[in-house]
């Protein structure tokens, strides 16, 4: 995505170059703020589980927004689920 007036980066605010989405937080990023391989922000690439504290490889809850590792969210359809969403569900 184009920078647009009004569109700035989410992390440093910089208003120029090319956004892009961060595929695990969905953040529009400029290219500094982007860890190019990975194709996610820079915040997310220390971002840590919120239950279990291990480094993310993945996603956040579609339902609470938690932050999870794959060991603690499920893949339900299309969306993703952490574990205490899912035993609500029981």
């Amino acid at each position: 995505m184009l920078y647009e007036p009004g569109n700035s980066c989410e992390i440093c605010s910089q208003k120029q170059g090319t956004l892009s989405s961060c595929k695990m937080c969905n953040a529009s990023v400029c290219e500094s703020c982007r860890v190019a391989d990975d194709e996610i922000c820079i915040n997310c690439r220390e971002a840590r589980c919120q239950i279990c504290g291990e480094f993310l490889s993945s996603r956040a809850c579609n339902r609470c927004g938690k932050l999870v590792c794959e060991d603690h969210g499920i893949k339900v359809n299309e969306s993703t689920l952490c574990d205490n969403c899912r035993k609500s569900d029981e």
